[in-house]
């Protein structure tokens, strides 16, 4: 799986030399993904770099996952291979750094899940990352007897609960998840959620449809359908947010010109971007500063511009090395109409 600690590394590097970065859907039989790699790399012109990729996938690749990503640069000796849980659409980029543009895309749609299946006497816990199950937890109380009596039996049902609700809090909290899903009948899942603090209530994303003894595709299927169209209502409240917030002249961003700008200074928290905006603009040699327009030198550092295929690529890593947040936008018309923009720090 691909790692945080991956991630970072591909934020971090860069290369005087070229870099290739494929993105590979391997959804479907050998054959046709290496036509398909094959057809991406016809005109590379990077032959080693070529190579190496199709080297890995007839040889090394293990055939795992749905997607693949692969970064290569040759002169330098450095290779990276990641197999996906989740599909990606196959495209090819070459630059100066690794293309983490789908990675953000694949975080912002799979990162970091929460499931917890709930019923009177207990619990079972979920940790999805990028398609996968990472961990799982279970947590199980005292037996529920009907024959103690109706008052005992609630007050049993009440305990038990409430120690769900802490194991979960204690295990979710390790895990560090954006978002929570809950699974069990509506009258335990609502005594479930009044016993979480206001924080952990405000995760919770969606219910699930499902019984204490669902397996574990059922449960990623089925958190994954409602995680989507929950994060689709997520997103167009941050689109409205950054939108006020710009006509309030609050902490809001918006535009290539004013977006580069505030990530080149730190101060994006949450940086916007429509699925499929992609802009060219201008990079200091000296600072690394963004720019939308050409300048005669920069205001940061005097140093000179050089005119870059895609600034949007680069302001995407600038926010996410500054420990901002990057929430690619679909589907949405506000966002398309906005095409970039963001929430402010300060």
């Amino acid at each position: 799986m691909l790692s945080d600690k991956a991630i970072n590394e591909l934020l971090d590097y860069k290369s005087p030399n070229p870099i290739l970065s494929v993105y590979l859907n391997t959804d479907k039989t050998p054959d046709a993904y290496k036509l398909t790699l094959r057809s991406m790399l016809k005109g590379i012109e990077m032959p080693s770099d070529e190579e190496v990729m199709t080297r890995y996938i007839e040889y090394e690749f293990p055939r795992e996952g749905r997607s693949l990503a692969l970064f290569s640069c040759e002169a330098e000796d450095y290779f990276r291979a990641y197999p996906l849980s989740v599909p990606v659409h196959s495209r090819v980029h070459i630059g100066n750094n690794p293309y983490v543009r789908p990675l953000a895309n694949i975080l912002d749609a799979y990162g970091a899940y929460g499931v917890v299946l709930v019923d009177q006497q207990g619990a079972r816990l979920f940790y999805f990352h990028m398609g996968q199950l990472i961990e799982q937890e279970g947590v199980l109380g005292e037996e529920v007897h009907k024959v103690r009596g109706v008052q005992s039996s609630r007050n049993m049902v009440k305990r038990n609960l409430k120690e769900s609700a802490e194991f979960a809090i204690r295990f979710f909290g390790e895990k560090k998840v954006r978002r929570i899903l809950i699974g069990g009948t509506e009258e335990n899942v609502a005594q479930f959620q009044n016993k979480l603090p206001k924080t952990w209530q405000s995760l919770i994303v969606g219910t699930l449809s499902l019984g204490m003894t669902a397996n574990q595709q059922e449960i990623l299927d089925e958190a994954i359908k409602v995680g989507a169209a929950a994060e689709a209502k997520r997103e167009a409240g941050l689109v409205r947010q950054m939108i006020t917030a710009v006509a309030k002249h609050s902490d809001g961003v918006l535009g290539l010109r004013d977006t580069l700008r505030a990530a080149h200074e730190g101060r994006i928290q949450t940086l916007l971007v429509d699925e499929n905006y992609h802009a060219p603009g201008y990079k200091c040699e000296g600072c690394e500063h963004l720019s939308a327009e050409k300048l005669d030198s920069c205001p940061f550092c005097g140093e000179n511009f050089v005119e870059i295929p895609d600034a949007v690529e680069l302001a995407l890593r600038q926010v996410m090395l500054s420990g901002g947040v990057v929430e690619i936008i679909r589907d949405n018309p506000e966002m398309e109409k906005a095409e970039i923009g963001g929430l402010l720090r300060y």
